[in-house]
């Protein structure tokens, strides 16, 4: 590497550093990173506010399409970075490069993919992910515009966690907080300067996307990360890929459930017209600002948990969960209370319709009751993931999505109306939660109690 520590000076800090302090300094890159992804994404919603209720409607119906990419990008990008920290933890680094290289491009051939099959499916697909009459032009304008980039978005997702896995979370950070500045400044630009409208803001997006991939991929181009990345790097075996896609099936499930969610959503938000679904997508995204602490203290407990577990250094693991889960929760609590508080004001930010504010103030304030409950789930997903246990981190979120919230989506409207709607993801989040308690208690008491490295 051409600066920062050597890659035994790394491997030492990973391993030895105290818990508390080195999650910390991991996090806060994340959680600057996610907070400035969340305002980018909220920039979207708050210019396309501006110009018509349909309009912010729309971007929440092309949301769905979004959550697959993203689903496709974490699938192979958190089981790379899973791998590649236990594999630096146990000093393997040709399998570590290994593993990000076939990540990197994976995700980039997935976005493609995605691509493809957005543009082909024009409005029969956008009617099909719960778009309206007056939704649906919109929406058209909108993927047509923003999906060109799809690929280089699903790569930056494996990029950032990968380079996070080595604990460079500044790096990550750098790049995805450039295009989300970049974003908020081209935003405006685009829609209201060029009078480009909705088609504005993708293109905006698009931009923002492509250079925020190229900032992060500089890094590996100029050999400054521990891994290398190449294409003659590429995993060539079945097996390879069978632990890679296995590893990062649990947040193949949660995005993609999350991706099903949202279209019921959307469809059961729309017997209450445009307004309705504009709400839930304002809600939607404030929720990823809620949890910037949460997902940085989730990514920066990663790494070290994954050094960790790799070394047989079970005390360590216990201890980085639940110093994740301590600070994580505060920070939920004080974002719930001024949720609650603020609500009406937080939705009037972004659509200034009473009808849009009336509808998702109080589904924000349901949600708010129950976000500490939210990040327990977060957190025992992480820890089932890094350690290498899909099936208990799968089960929780098949448990959230599709057993608890698409049924209480379905049933609650029918039994309490608009509330029923507002209230189903709380109800499922408590539900989840009480699933997740046990499971990571059966984990913690199973395992060794002295440490095997």
């Amino acid at each position: 590497m051409k600066h920062g520590r050597t890659q035994q000076e790394q491997y030492e800090h990973m391993t030895t550093a105290p818990v508390g302090p080195l999650i910390l300094s991991l996090a806060v890159p994340s959680m600057v990173t996610t907070l400035v992804t969340s305002i980018y994404n909220l920039a979207d919603t708050f210019f396309v506010g501006k110009t018509g209720t349909s309009a912010t409607a729309a971007v929440g119906v092309v949301f769905s399409i979004m959550m697959v990419l993203t689903a496709l990008g974490f699938w192979v990008g958190t089981g790379g970075s899973t791998l590649v920290s236990g594999f630096l933890g146990a000093k393997e680094n040709q399998k570590a490069d290994s593993v990000v290289s076939t990540a990197v491009f994976l995700s980039f051939a997935f976005g493609v993919i995605v691509a493809a099959f957005g543009l082909l499916g024009g409005e029969p697909l956008m009617r099909l992910l719960g778009a309206t009459d007056t939704i649906v032009p919109y929406a058209l304008d909108y993927s047509r515009f923003l999906l060109p980039a799809a690929p280089f978005a699903a790569s930056s997702l494996a990029l950032s966690q990968c380079l996070r896995a080595e604990g460079r979370s500044r790096e990550s950070m750098t790049g995805q907080v450039a295009g989300g500045v970049l974003n908020m400044i081209l935003d405006p630009l685009f829609i209201f300067g060029l009078q480009m409208g909705v088609r504005g803001a993708a293109v905006a997006t698009g931009i923002s996307q492509v250079i925020a991939w190229a900032l992060m991929m500089r890094y590996y181009v100029l050999g400054e990360t521990q891994v290398r990345l190449s294409f003659r790097n590429i995993a060539k075996s079945r097996e390879e890929y069978v632990r890679l896609f296995s590893i990062g099936s649990p947040s193949l499930c949660r995005h993609g459930s999350n991706m099903i969610a949202n279209v019921v959503l959307n469809t059961v938000a729309g017997k209450w017209g445009d307004p309705a679904i504009a709400a839930m997508s304002i809600c939607g995204r404030l929720m990823y600002l809620s949890n910037a602490v949460s997902n940085g203290m989730n990514q920066g407990s990663q790494p070290v948990i994954g050094y960790a577990h790799g070394m047989k250094n079970y005390a360590r693991v216990k201890d980085g969960f639940h110093y994740a889960v301590r600070v994580s929760t505060v920070s939920m609590c004080l974002f719930g209370v001024s949720g609650i508080l603020l609500a009406p004001y937080l939705v009037g930010i972004f659509r200034n319709d009473p009808e849009v504010i009336r509808v998702g103030a109080a589904a924000l304030r349901f949600i708010c009751l129950t976000l500490p409950f939210i990040n327990y789930m977060q957190s025992a997903n992480t820890l089932f993931q890094v350690v290498g246990k899909p099936l208990p981190s799968s089960v929780l979120i098949f448990s959230r999505q599709l057993v608890f919230y698409i049924p209480a989506l379905l049933l609650l409207p029918e039994l309490f109306g608009l509330a029923g709607m507002q209230m189903a993801g709380p109800v499922a989040d408590v539900l989840s939660f009480a699933v997740a308690v046990p499971m990571v208690y059966r984990y913690f008491s199973r395992l060794p109690s002295q440490d095997q490295g």
